[in-house]
């Protein structure tokens, strides 16, 4: 396989940027024929917005590849750069940006016959993306990595992760601390035991010890100067899954993940503040809930705030659990602000015509929000493939002067499932307590109308013909949407 074409002449879809109240908003696909997987994505200190994904290839022959593409605040390309070492596959877990450098943190796994040994990839670029160095660390040669995570402090680099000791072992958390030299310089691998572990949250605190996040055992570590055991805290808010963690001080923070919430029974959405590093006892929460959808936080980071008073939650309704990347049925991007009090102001959801994944919700320096995922259009793909996704919205979190097409796909309120049958579900965002639901036929026949008064309401559609309709959705609040539904 050649080196990836130019972005500038691949397949990519970049829509026209209007200003909102001085906020940029644009959309920024890739829909080149390969199989692209999300990595990270990043704003730097002069507003420009960095991105890596992984171009995975199906043979084995062939190596997967690390792309860094580096954006202006409009979302046009400037200059791209592509990763690649013979017989590697490459992931970018993490994109740093100092004054100087951008580093990059991620994995890679040995693909030649010979072995077939992962670790830790270090880069370090200027900022026109140009490589000035590059180190690989080894993991032992019977280690298979599982994850892996990065995070920046004072001058080193914390990486954590899991992995496999061999291949009938649970996976171990481990935690190492390199300079930007990228000699590692401390490290710790924690005993394997009956469940597995795996970091994927980790910071240094102004006491030079370490708080770390095991998102398997739902256990926060403490760990000294030195990488010593202090303490481990069970944490009951969330269940087993990702969480993303946003600091507002040295000892509090706002966190998001999978939570089970006593007052809807099933697993949710939930949120809250932490006003200590490791006591658990002290929480500020609330929850977001979408019954009869797997709604999971976005993977890499899913809460992010410039301002602690309007923080941006990001999540992915209705995933796939069973295949996260490949799902034959459609889904929405979720994106919620709140307060600092964790009330929610607004929530949008965008997407409904494809399988969409978020990996990351970033706040950006001009009081927006910008998301970065992948989306697996599966009713027009012959193969298993995914293109990656970058929404740059404004504060209200709009898309807005694109095209007709994209702003349907950014909606205050959603109708499923579509194809239905005997009953249509609408689900109304927290900013419209209520609405007037339409139903018109081919012909613009008025066959239903109803008052919607729930956030999540079930429509008995049982009397009405198989075909497709036009539906319409409005409220004194501002609400006015409409889409087609097909009744089976």
């Amino acid at each position: 396989m050649n080196a990836p074409k130019s972005i500038l002449t691949a397949l990519i879809m970049q829509l026209a940027v209007i200003s909102y109240a001085q906020q940029n908003t644009w959309e920024f696909k890739i829909t080149s024929p390969e199989h692209e997987y999300f990595n990270d994505v990043i704003q730097t200190q002069d507003n420009k917005i960095i991105l890596t994904y992984t171009t995975m290839n199906a043979s084995p022959e062939e190596d997967d590849i690390a792309s860094v593409i580096l954006l202006n605040d409009k979302g046009e390309v400037l200059v791209e750069n592509h990763l690649r070492h013979l017989n590697k596959d490459l992931h970018i877990s993490n994109i740093f940006d100092s004054t100087d450098f951008l580093y990059l943190v991620g994995s890679y796994l040995n693909t030649d016959q010979q072995s077939t040994q992962s670790g830790i990839a270090f880069y370090k670029m200027d900022n026109g993306l140009n490589l000035l160095d590059s180190t690989f660390f080894d993991f032992p040669s019977s280690n298979s990595l599982f994850a892996l995570h990065a995070n920046t402090a004072e001058n080193e680099f914390l990486v954590g992760g899991s992995y496999h000791i061999n291949q009938n072992s649970w996976g171990s958390p481990f935690f190492y601390v390199f300079n930007h030299q990228f000699d590692s310089i401390k490290a710790v691998v924690f005993p394997e035991h009956s469940d597995n572990g795996y970091f994927n949250k980790f910071k240094k605190l102004s006491t030079n010890e370490y708080w770390l996040a095991d998102i398997l055992q739902r256990t926060y570590y403490q760990l000294d100067s030195e990488l010593n055991m202090l303490e481990k805290y069970r944490y009951q808010t969330y269940s087993i899954g990702s969480i993303g963690v946003k600091w507002d001080s040295e000892s509090t923070f706002y966190s998001a993940g999978k939570v089970s919430n006593p007052a809807s029974p099933g697993i949710s959405l939930g949120f809250s503040k932490q006003y200590h590093p490791f006591d658990t006892t002290a929480l500020l929460t609330n929850y977001w809930r979408l019954t009869d959808t797997v709604d999971h936080p976005a993977f890499k980071e899913s809460i992010d705030f410039n301002n602690k008073d309007s923080i941006f939650i990001g999540a992915t309704r209705n995933l796939s659990v069973q295949n996260p990347y490949f799902a034959q049925e459609a889904s929405w991007l979720v994106i919620i602000q709140t307060d600092s009090l964790l009330n929610v102001r607004w929530e949008r959801f965008y997407g409904g015509d494809a399988y969409y994944v978020m990996g990351k919700i970033i706040s950006t320096n001009d009081g927006g929000c910008l998301i970065g995922g992948w989306v697996y259009d599966f009713e027009n793909s012959a193969t298993n493939q995914t293109d990656v996704l970058l929404l740059k919205l404004n504060s209200e979190g709009l898309l807005t002067g694109q095209n007709e097409l994209q702003e349907s796909l950014l909606r205050e309120a959603i109708v499923y499932p579509n194809p239905g049958s005997a009953i249509m579900q609408v689900r109304l965002a927290a900013q419209h307590p209520n609405a007037l639901l339409e139903l018109f036929d081919s012909q613009g026949k008025l066959m239903l109308s109803q008052q919607v008064h729930e956030k999540e309401s079930r429509i008995n559609t049982a009397q009405l013909p198989s075909g497709t309709y036009i539906y319409r959705l409005s409220a004194a609040t501002g609400l006015n949407e409409s889409g087609t539904w097909v009744k089976q």
